[in-house]
C-alpha cells in the first residue's frame, strides 16, 4: 500500500511540473536544442567566445549534467512537446482505442530514426548549409509559436512544411504513444546518448518477475524492461509507469523519485534564469559598444573631410600661379597677353574638381549603402518579418540615403529572448547599412525576425 501511495505521488507530482513547464517554459526544448546550435557554429567558424557564448554554455552544458545525474528527466517532466504527447495518447486511452502495436524488432530499428536526423542536421543543415533547409520553420518551433496561451501568431504558419509535420506527428501521438520522442527527436538522441551514463536508474529482480511483462507493456517509451534487471537503456525518460505498474512491487528506484525529480526541475529552471540574466547583461554591453561604435564612426567622416578642403585651398592658392605670370610678357608684346588669359580660364578646373572630395567625404555611408545595397530613398518605412512566436515589425527612417534609426513598433517573441537580440541587431544594420547582419546567439528567431522586417521596409532582399 505504501508503495501504491509512493508511486501514485510521483505520478501526480510529474503532471504538476509538466503542466508548469509547459505554461511556463514551452520552448524550453527549443531553446537547448539551438544553444546546441550557437556552440557548435561558434566553433566551426572560430568565433567562439566564452562571455558571447555563456549564455548557451549555461542552458546546454547545465541540461546535459542533469541528464548525466538523474537520466532523462528533461524529457519525462519537463519537455513540453513531451507533455503533448502524453495528452494526445490519454485521448486515445480514453476513446478506448489501443493504438498501434509495434513488435520489438521494428520498434528498436526506428528509434535509430532521431540518430539519422541529428546527423543529418547537424552536417547537413548546420555544417554545410544545403539549399535554403537552414531558413524553413521545423515542426518543434510551429509547436513552440502556438504552445504559449494568449500568443499565438498568424495560422499561415501552420501552413508551412513544418506545419505539416507537426500535424504528422499529432497523428502519429494517437497512435504510437511518445511517438516523437521514441522515433523522431533529434535532442532526444543527444539525451539518450548522454543518459546511458546517468547515476539514477531503475532496477528490478527479474528472478521476482515472473511471466507477466506488465512494467514492459506499460513503458511509455516501448523498452523490453522484461531484459534488465538494472535499466541502462537511453531511452528512458523516468516516467515511473512501470514502478506503478509492477503487481509485485519489484520496480524500484535507486533514490527518491520525488526528490530527484523536483531537484532536477529546480536546477532547469535555475538555468534557464541565470541563462537570462547573462544573455540581458551581454546585449547590454553590446549595445553600448555599439552605440560608441556608431557615434565614433559618425564622427569620422567630419574630420576626414577637412583634409580635402585643406588641399582645396592648396589647389586654388597653386591656380593662381599662371594668372601671376602671365603679366610679365604683356609689356614685350599684346599676343603673349592674350595668350596668358588661357591659364586664367583654365584655372577654376582645378578649383571645381578639388571640391568633389569634400561633397564624397561628407556622406561615405551614401557610396557604402549604393555599392553594398543599393540607394535607399529617404522617407520612414514600416516592415515585418516572422520571428518565433509571431510577426515583429519595425519602423525604419532613412535620411540622405541613408539607414539612420529603427524603431520596433511590436514584436511577439519572448521579451527576455527578443531584448536579447534587438539591441546589437540594430545597431549592426545601422552600421553595416545593410539588413544582412549576424544573428545574435541563443535568440536566432528574433533576430531574424527583425532582419526581415528591416528588408522587407526597405524592400531589400534578406538571405537569412
Amino acid at each position: 500500500m505504501d508503495n501504491k501511495k509512493k508511486t501514485g505521488t510521483v505520478r501526480v507530482w510529474r503532471r504538476i511540473i509538466q503542466v508548469i513547464s509547459f505554461l511556463a517554459l514551452p520552448g524550453l526544448f527549443t531553446s537547448i536544442f539551438y544553444a546546441m546550435k550557437d556552440i557548435y557554429s561558434a566553433i566551426l567558424t572560430g568565433t567562439f567566445s566564452l562571455s558571447a557564448m555563456f549564455p548557451q554554455l549555461i542552458l546546454f552544458t547545465g541540461s546535459m549534467i542533469i541528464t548525466i545525474l538523474t537520466g532523462r528527466f528533461f524529457c519525462g517532466f519537463l519537455c513540453s512537446f513531451g507533455a503533448m504527447g502524453d495528452f494526445l495518447w490519454f485521448l486515445t486511452k480514453k476513446t478506448g482505442k489501443k493504438g498501434l502495436k509495434v513488435n520489438e524488432k521494428a520498434d528498436a530499428w526506428l528509434k535509430n530514426l532521431k540518430y539519422v536526423i541529428l546527423a543529418f542536421i547537424i552536417l547537413g543543415i548546420w555544417t554545410f548549409h544545403l539549399g535554403n533547409i537552414e531558413k524553413m520553420i521545423g515542426p518543434w518551433a510551429v509547436f513552440g509559436m502556438y504552445s504559449k496561451i494568449g500568443s499565438w501568431p498568424s495560422l499561415k504558419y501552420l501552413l508551412t512544411i513544418g506545419g505539416f509535420l507537426l500535424l504528422l506527428i499529432i497523428i502519429g501521438s494517437f497512435l504510437i504513444e511518445r511517438f516523437f520522442c521514441r522515433y523522431l527527436c533529434p535532442l532526444g538522441a543527444v539525451f539518450a546518448v548522454v543518459s546511458r551514463f546517468r547515476l539514477f536508474r531503475i532496477k528490478k529482480e527479474r528472478s521476482k518477475c515472473g511471466s507477466c511483462r506488465l512494467c514492459t507493456n506499460k513503458c511509455s517509451m516501448g523498452i523490453p524492461l522484461y531484459q534488465y534487471d538494472t535499466v541502462t537503456s537511453g531511452e528512458c525518460i523516468d516516467c515511473f509507469e512501470c514502478t506503478a505498474a509492477c503487481p509485485r512491487h519489484n520496480v524500484r528506484a535507486n533514490g527518491a523519485p520525488v526528490v530527484v525529480s523536483t531537484v532536477s526541475a529546480a536546477a532547469m529552471f535555475g538555468l534557464v534564469y541565470a541563462g537570462n540574466i547573462q544573455a540581458q547583461m551581454v546585449s547590454s554591453q553590446d549595445q553600448m559598444v555599439s552605440s560608441q561604435a556608431l557615434v565614433e564612426s559618425s564622427q569620422a567622416p567630419v574630420e576626414s573631410s577637412q583634409a580635402p578642403a585643406e588641399s582645396s585651398q592648396a589647389s586654388v592658392a597653386n591656380s593662381q600661379a599662371p594668372v601671376a605670370n602671365s603679366k610679365a610678357p604683356v609689356v614685350s608684346s599684346q599676343a603673349p597677353a592674350v595668350s596668358s588669359q588661357a591659364p586664367v580660364e583654365s584655372s577654376p578646373v582645378p578649383v571645381e574638381s578639388s571640391q568633389a572630395p569634400v561633397v564624397s567625404n561628407q556622406t561615405p555611408a551614401t557610396v557604402e549603402a549604393q555599392s553594398n545595397t543599393g540607394k535607399y530613398v529617404d522617407g520612414t518605412y514600416t516592415g515585418t518579418g516572422q520571428g518565433f512566436r509571431g510577426e515583429t515589425k519595425t519602423s525604419v527612417t532613412v535620411k540622405n540615403g541613408n539607414i539612420t534609426d529603427i524603431t520596433v513598433l511590436s514584436y511577439e517573441d519572448d521579451k527576455s529572448y527578443f531584448k536579447r537580440a534587438v539591441g546589437k541587431v540594430t545597431s549592426e544594420i545601422v552600421n553595416s547599412q545593410s539588413a544582412e547582419v549576424d544573428a545574435v546567439s541563443g535568440a536566432t528567431f528574433s533576430s531574424n525576425g527583425i532582419m526581415e522586417s528591416v528588408a522587407n521596409a526597405l524592400n531589400v532582399s534578406n538571405a537569412r
